[in-house]
């Protein structure tokens, strides 16, 4: 493919790239013979003078990012006078008012202060070398980031940051530990943060062109430039991407009354409900040992009827919150594949755009909850090396939403037009499932837990009568706290045998010519494929009750975070893995 061929297109919004030189007489493209010979004639010229001008120089984010600073700071100061202001509002005014205004002055002129320094102190220049951030005060430090070690960059918008216009770049190396704040901009205005990543994928792909044929220094072993996939590769620029999914409302809204996480928010909304009534004990509203002494004297039926009321409830708001949160997060999703990159947009309130070049995915999962196994539906993730790159992500073992939800018999074209190296393993690997020997080993631990759970469920009300004072309608509570630890005990342990259950009947592995596939099953199933290309490493592992079952478990390893471990299959199986996983001659 030549230069002409391989120049990229105008994207709307962005800056123009420079015009293609013309070839030679004999059609062969000059672009870097001309190069070469202004250097010689030149040397202090850059290669990349056609940058867009507003990019030139030294610069900061934008002024408006100070809002955020003092909106965190006003915000710590409520919460250190929230205990003040409920009292006065209940009528009473504190000893210690003077003292808790001065303390929430100090947060918001500390959070102001501590905003403007960092405003000042943190900047970015484009160089011929990379791009130059600086940063710290007492401390000045400056990272140079070379545009050859960029793998991705991500672009997110907080909600304070999109009413104001403003969004942040993560600049990803791919290192093994995310950089954090050292290698994020922030405070960019929204047109100035698309030039800047257009700009850096043109630098990337221009100090590219200039290494000779085979250099893999930059970016995957033994891959580099378009013909490896790399993000940052001129046919990368294409507008037209090559293929495009979204959801619509009525997926939108399935996908998330399917994806809830009712137990973490209804434990949450429990908990929250304690430190209210913490809350208004340490106001001073509400006498709590007078408040537990009248609820105890009231009868056994109202108590149980309260409780169980109680808990529906924190079920319901559990279910709600769940709801709303992943409506939110996923509102807007749009995922894209132009050339060897993808690109994955969503949220409603926090905007976050993920990019990811195929070479450095490790795996693929296809995660499907109980709910969307029934309907025949599923998420799927992407597992990437090293930072995910975004603000919103605190690990990247989860990887990356490719798809939040998608009928399984849908996943492999989905996949054949966003990951093709992972389509299709399903259909052409030889799958075998768990031995007989298995089932005896999963009810076993599903028994020993349940035993495990019903002594700390005959414990608890013990420990409980131990620290209630002794008395009628104290031990009335105890007979309530002994009902609702029962039925939760009893809630759990068919989740637990179901759980037992599917992984038995739904839990297999296997592997094609090029791609392993290991499905674990449960209440929660996941799929994963991995090229064989990807895997670091495998072991074999085997514990003395597994011995004497001729049980064992495969354990893999990627360059990603996270393990892909299979317990209790026929060691046969494990060791025909073994050899297949093995580099052969």
């Amino acid at each position: 493919m030549g230069e002409k061929d391989r120049a990229p297109r105008q994207v709307e919004g962005a800056p123009a790239p420079p015009a293609p030189m013309a070839p030679f007489a004999d059609g062969s493209a000059g672009a870097g013979f001309e190069q070469e010979i202004e250097q010689l004639a030149n040397p202090e010229r850059s290669l990349f003078e056609g940058a867009d001008p507003q990019l030139a120089g030294v610069h900061r984010g934008s002024a408006l990012s100070l809002v955020s600073g003092a909106v965190s700071g006003i915000g710590a100061a409520l919460g250190v006078s929230l205990i003040a202001i409920v009292q006065v509002l209940g009528g009473s005014t504190p000893e210690n008012l003077p003292g808790i205004f001065a303390i929430a002055a100090l947060l918001i002129a500390g959070s102001v202060v501590g905003s403007v320094v960092s405003w000042r102190t943190r900047t970015w220049e484009l160089t011929d070398a990379g791009i130059m951030l600086r940063h710290g005060l007492v401390t000045a430090k400056q990272l140079q980031v070379p545009y050859e070690h960029i793998h991705t960059v991500n672009m997110s918008s907080s909600l304070m940051e999109r009413l104001f216009g403003l969004m942040t770049l993560d600049l990803d190396t791919g290192a093994a530990d995310s950089e954090g704040e050292a290698t994020r901009i922030t405070g960019l205005q929204a047109g100035l943060a698309q030039a800047l990543r257009n700009e850096l994928f043109r630098r990337k792909a221009v100090v590219l062109s200039e290494r000779p044929a085979g250099d893999s220094e930059a970016g995957a072993p033994g891959a580099t430039g378009e013909a490896a996939g790399d993000v940052f590769a001129p046919a990368a620029y294409d507008s037209v991407p090559d293929a495009c999914f979204t959801l619509t409302r009525g997926q939108l809204v399935v996908a998330a009354l399917t994806e809830t996480r009712i137990v973490a928010q209804a434990v949450a909304f429990l908990i929250l409900i304690v430190q209210g009534i913490n809350f208004l004990q340490e106001s001073r509203l509400v006498n709590l040992s007078e408040a537990a002494g009248s609820v105890a004297a009231l009868p056994v039926g109202v108590l149980v009827g309260s409780a169980v009321l109680l808990l529906v409830l924190s079920v319901v708001v559990g279910f709600a919150v769940s709801f709303v949160f992943s409506l939110i997060g996923f509102a807007g999703y749009r995922a894209e594949r132009t050339g060897g990159r993808i690109s994955v947009e969503r949220g409603l309130l926090n905007r976050t755009s993920h990019m990811v070049a195929l070479e450095r995915i490790q795996s693929i999962s296809i995660n499907q909850g109980l709910i969307r196994q029934v309907m025949g539906y599923a998420e799927v993730r992407a597992s990437v090396v090293g930072s995910i790159g975004s603000a919103d992500e605190t690990s990247s073992s989860d990887g990356v939403v490719l798809h939040p939800f998608i009928r399984v018999s849908e996943i492999d074209a989905f996949l054949e037009a966003i990951a093709p190296e992972c389509a299709g393993a399903l259909a052409t690997s030889h799958m075998v499932r768990l031995p007989p020997a298995a089932a005896r080993r999963l009810a076993f631990r599903t028994v020993v837990r349940a035993l495990l759970l019903a002594a700390v469920i005959a414990g608890a009300p013990c420990c409980a009568e131990r620290m209630l004072p002794a008395g009628g309608a104290w031990d009335v509570l105890g007979t309530v706290l002994r009902v609702l630890l029962c039925a939760v005990g009893a809630v759990v342990v068919v989740r637990m045998a179901v759980g037992a259950v599917l992984r038995y009947r739904d839990s297999r592995v296997g592997h094609d010519r090029t791609r392993l596939v290991a499905i674990v099953g449960g209440i929660k199933r996941r799929t994963q494929v991995v090229p064989r290309s990807r895997l670091q490493h495998a072991t074999a592992s085997v514990s003395p009750f597994q011995r004497r079952l001729q049980l064992e478990t495969f354990t893999t390893k990627t360059a990603a975070a996270g393990d892909v471990a299979l317990r209790d299959f026929a060691a046969a199986d494990v060791e025909s893995l073994l050899a297949w996983v093995r580099p052969h001659p």
